[in-house]
């Protein structure tokens, strides 16, 4: 009876082995092509809160590190294709969370093409900004790979960005993509990819860097989707007194949070010692994360591939950016 139940247990270790193994060989974006592939690939404007990118009037994505999946809605497709830039949807498993911070599983694959083009962006007497971008410069990116989206939303997320040098320009609030280093960055820390075996499933790497604020060091999760947080720590972790921080509430896709919030708080990063907020609170999302589209009174590097986060050095220190752009309009 005991070498019946070795055998089975054996057949059912090596099944769950395999199939394991199965799921981590399943990848995305690795056809993924550019027409043109120096310098900037286009730039991305971002507008609105939630933060989102417009790549074209009307086709907004969630730009999110901390989604494993990108994710595509039936009115992008639609809009995509109304332009020429046809999809194709084939049969392919994919596991991971969504732009929510929900697991997902789906067997759907939908493989587009995506226009990226160069923007000039004006400003009225009023402060009102708008990005416009000219058709004539266009380039296209190819073989992007989507699952549908459950949300309601587009997300770019950390499998499709884990393929390029991903630049934050502060002064135009636009993202750029490169698949070479641009000019003028220095190293400010270092990311490090996650390794934990229950996350090898993921179709994207999980980034963190390590760092201290007020004093004690801890390995924070890279975050593009945080929404208002800069740097988030959980509500335990307040080393001030209570009557030196203020409160606020903080809305993501898991819910609105009571936060304590520390205007004064100690950042040091790499070799920069700074003043800055710190948001104090508990949620269903990583404990420690910070968002450098959120954070950095300068243009911004994140290299996935080196793993790094630079800087361009101008500024040295930490405060809010200019305001959104307030219209995406494009010209032939």
């Amino acid at each position: 009876m005991k070498k019946k139940l070795s055998i089975l247990f054996s057949a059912f270790a090596i099944i769950l082995a395999t199939a394991y193994i199965g799921i981590t060989l399943l990848s995305s974006q690795n056809s993924l092509t550019a027409e043109r592939t120096e310098g900037s690939l286009g730039l991305l404007p971002l507008r609105g809160n939630p933060l989102e990118i417009e790549v074209i009037p009307g086709l907004r994505f969630k730009i999110d590190t901390g989604s494993d999946i990108s994710t595509i809605t039936e009115e992008n497709l639609a809009l995509l294709d109304s332009l020429g830039y046809h999809y194709k949807e084939s049969f392919y498993p994919v596991f991971g969370r969504d732009g929510n911070g929900s697991t997902m599983m789906e067997t759907k694959r939908y493989t587009v093409s995506m226009p990226l083009l160069k923007y000039d962006f004006v400003e009225d007497s009023t402060g009102r900004r708008t990005a416009i971008g000219h058709w004539k410069s266009a380039n296209t990116l190819s073989n992007i790979d989507f699952a549908p989206s459950r949300t309601g939303q587009s997300v770019l997320g950390i499998d499709f960005l884990q393929k390029f040098k991903v630049e934050y320009q502060y002064n135009n609030r636009a993202i750029a993509l490169y698949f070479n280093t641009p000019d003028g960055y220095t190293k400010c820390v270092s990311l490090e990819p996650s390794k934990n075996i229950f996350t090898a499933i993921w179709l994207g790497k999980r980034y963190f860097s390590e760092f201290s604020v007020n004093g004690k060091t801890n390995s924070f999760f890279l975050d593009t989707g945080i929404r208002n947080a800069r740097i988030k720590l959980p509500a335990d972790e307040t080393s001030r007194p209570i009557q030196r921080l203020h409160q606020e509430t903080v809305t993501s896709a898991l819910g609105s949070f009571n936060v304590f919030v520390d205007n004064h708080a100690d950042i040091e990063m790499g070799d920069r010692l700074v003043n800055g907020l710190a948001h104090y609170y508990d949620s269903l999302e990583e404990p420690y994360a910070f968002n450098p589209l959120n954070l950095f009174l300068q243009d911004v590097l994140i290299d996935f591939d080196n793993c790094s986060l630079s800087l361009r050095p101008i500024y040295n220190k930490l405060t809010s950016a200019p305001g959104l752009v307030s219209e995406v309009i494009t010209e032939d």
